[in-house]
């Protein structure tokens, strides 16, 4: 899986006269290790930011193979735009996220809004991702432009999204029943779902705008709260859910909101490729699961190197027990370089030892150890 990126987000400028909008487009694997390596044709627009928006200003341009980098430039001195406007940027001839969900074999990208005739010259630092959900919700995530990878999408978090999504709208056979039993719970109860290192948010988000009455929490280190709570404010909830952002460091304690709180499901998307955090991130895991011991953990990984293999041995140790487990293949050219090779995500399913499965709404008694529990998909009245 690819991104279009800009590599310098669009600007306005005059020069000489002329009244010129400039860019700079790469195509790079979600780490930006490596670039895409083959020849492709881009199309460039200036336009109405609504998908059935205006179309002012239009031009192709190719990516060849071997490139770093493509220059953008569209004349503006004579031309009939009206702002603001932003710049959209897919691959022609073919299906962009929209029809692909959260998984395209190139991820288009939508710059910030311009607008000259306020001052308005550059669209700004963040840039859009838009994916259509199995039941046609739009999801919309922004992200950052330039170097920080945690302000970016991942292909984990993205493949997780999807499989999420898939099973909540029956798309997909049962490959991990312990997560599908969570989510088709929602459909009686609340979920409360807690996510650990959420980057741009792209899960949690995504699962609250498909799941009426779900409570999430994203965490993850401070650096991205801004981004993370711009992305809460432009979501759209199913009826009764809601998102929340709490900055969390695993090295600390656990801070009072998620000492009281009680999760149904805990995700860890793409967060052990840094094995000097690892320890941390199991250790919070156990203190979670000693809170709430009927919650479910999902892990997704794009496997990096090997040596993140030591978090599944950790988790083994520490008494967290593997339920389940499938691998996600990723769409399009998988990349050359470091953190770029794998072509799947491994999604791995977790419970605690004293994990019980509630067979009715939560508050009555009929619970059952898993030993003995019925198989998910089967009728709660058998």
């Amino acid at each position: 899986m690819h991104y279009i990126r800009f590599l310098k987000t669009p600007r306005v400028q005059v020069d000489r006269g002329s009244v010129l909008l400039k860019a700079v487009l790469a195509i790079t694997t979600d780490l930006g290790e490596t670039f895409y390596p083959e020849d492709i044709d881009l199309v460039i627009t200036v336009r109405d930011i609504e998908n059935d928006g205006d179309i002012y200003l239009r031009r192709k341009v190719q990516w060849k193979a071997g490139a770093r980098s493509v220059p953008v430039a569209f004349n503006l001195s004579h031309q009939d735009v009206e702002w603001p406007a932003c710049v959209h940027v897919a691959v022609k001839n073919s299906a962009t996220a929209n029809n692909c969900g959260f998984l395209p074999p190139i991820c288009d990208v939508w710059s910030g809004l311009l607008n000259p005739t306020k001052g308005r010259m550059d669209s700004g630092r963040r840039v859009e991702r838009r994916f259509m959900s199995g039941a046609e919700r739009e999801v919309s995530l922004l992200e950052d432009a330039g170097d920080s990878i945690a302000r970016h999408l991942w292909d984990g978090s993205q493949a997780l999204a999807q499989h999420i999504d898939h099973t909540i709208n029956m798309q997909t056979p049962t490959s991990l029943p312990l997560l599908e039993y969570v989510l088709i719970s929602a459909t009686y109860r609340k979920l409360n779902v807690l996510e650990l290192g959420c980057g741009c948010g792209t899960v949690g988000i995504s699962l609250a705008q498909a799941v009426p009455d779900c409570d999430v929490l994203l965490t993850d280190l401070p650096e991205v709260t801004e981004l993370v709570a711009a992305n809460i404010d432009r979501m759209k909830p199913a009826i009764a859910s809601k998102v929340a952002f709490d900055a969390l460091d695993w090295e600390q304690p656990l801070p009072e909101r998620l000492q009281k709180r009680t999760n149904d499901l805990i995700i860890v998307s793409e967060c052990t490729y840094n094995t000097d955090t690892l320890q941390p991130l199991v250790q919070t895991l156990l203190n979670l699961i000693a809170r709430s011991p009927k919650a479910v953990i999902v892990v997704s990984t794009k496997t990096r190197h090997e040596s993140e293999a030591a978090f599944f041995d950790m988790m083994k140790k520490a008494g967290l027990i593997e339920d389940g487990s499938v691998r996600l293949p990723l769409p399009g050219i998988p990349g050359h370089g470091y953190a770029d090779w794998a072509t799947d995500v491994g999604l791995h399913v977790f419970h605690g030892r004293e994990h019980r499965l509630s067979l009715s709404p939560r508050g009555s008694d009929n619970e059952v150890p898993r030993a003995q529990r019925e198989r998910p998909h089967r009728n709660r009245s058998e």
